[in-house]
């Protein structure tokens, strides 16, 4: 072939010299690269600088409001996970786990049974009323499964024999029966309190002792368990005797200011919507930690 050999010496010192050039022009645009990157770096805002653990530095505001958040959502979770607040109902039956072990003796009424502390506190307003000069005692309390099936059954059956179709008949004893599984009678943290066993419902609205208890027993934990004028949220017609402990503890952390008996008395709410009102400041919470968790 014509022409030179890349073994010539000449031809091979000529690509010595063009690579030695390749390297050092790479070299050389690599280092101002370099440079002006550090530059660039240093010449950012002092908010997006890294520290020494290369983590991201937090607002301290937005900090001090996600702790504040946080504590919330488990105040709120804390409140919903307590069985002094389970909300058994129409639509919530009684949890498949659910077993009340915690039953005594009620002071005034042998006969019928509460969860422990339900019946040392409904005791404790029963003795106030008492000094107060009202007379009044335990007349209904827990209630079994096998209980509250009998009970419903029998007013069912009642209903047939005055005439009334099983459509109706489920209809009648539904505002005032709960079927088995769907009792608050069956947490034991219900109970019926009145002056006689026989009292009626009327001399119960016409009493003293019915504003006195209106007043007065939610400074014990307990809430007028199904209101008047509330039949479309709990189900169930307005009872002057049947009221529900929920616990008297008050809440000091800004979170709630006051018991939760308290506040369902004061704004006159209904138990349903006492936890409606929980679960939507709950999950406001946990809206607001998402924004402030996303800044």
């Amino acid at each position: 072939m014509n022409g030179k050999s890349y073994s010539d010496p000449m031809t091979i010192g000529v690509i010595a010299v063009v690579c030695i050039a390749f390297v050092l022009s790479v070299y050389f645009f690599a280092s101002m690269f370099v440079f002006t990157g550090q530059e660039i770096i240093y010449d950012l805002p002092d908010d997006s600088v890294s520290n020494n653990n290369d983590e991201p530095v937090v607002d301290p505001e937005i900090e001090a409001k996600i702790k504040t958040l946080k504590k919330e959502i488990e105040t709120y979770d804390k409140i919903l996970s307590s069985n002094y607040m389970l909300l058994v109902n129409k639509s919530n039956p009684i949890p498949e786990d659910f077993n009340q072990i915690s039953l005594m003796d009620t002071e005034s009424n042998p006969a019928v049974k509460l969860e422990a502390v339900t019946a040392i506190k409904i005791q404790e307003f029963i003795d106030a009323a008492k000094q107060a000069g009202y007379t009044c005692k335990v007349i209904s309390g827990y209630k079994s499964f096998t209980d509250q099936e009998t009970l419903y059954n029998q007013a069912f059956q009642s209903e047939i024999n005055a005439g009334y179709t099983a459509e109706e008949a489920e209809l009648r004893v539904g505002l005032t029966v709960a079927k088995p599984g769907y009792s608050e009678f069956e947490t034991g943290y219900t109970v019926c309190i009145a002056e006689t066993s026989s009292m009626t419902k009327d001399e119960m609205l016409n009493s003293d002792l019915y504003k006195y208890i209106s007043e007065n027993i939610y400074k014990y934990g307990f809430i007028l368990r199904y209101p008047e004028g509330k039949k479309d949220i709990t189900g169930f017609e307005f009872d002057p005797f049947c009221y529900r402990y929920i616990g008297d503890i008050g809440v000091s952390d800004g979170v709630l200011s006051m018991s939760h008996a308290q506040y369902i008395y004061e704004k006159s709410m209904s138990f349903e919507e006492y936890i409606d009102y929980i679960k939507a400041k709950r999950s406001y919470a946990v809206q607001n930690l998402n924004v402030s968790t996303a800044e």
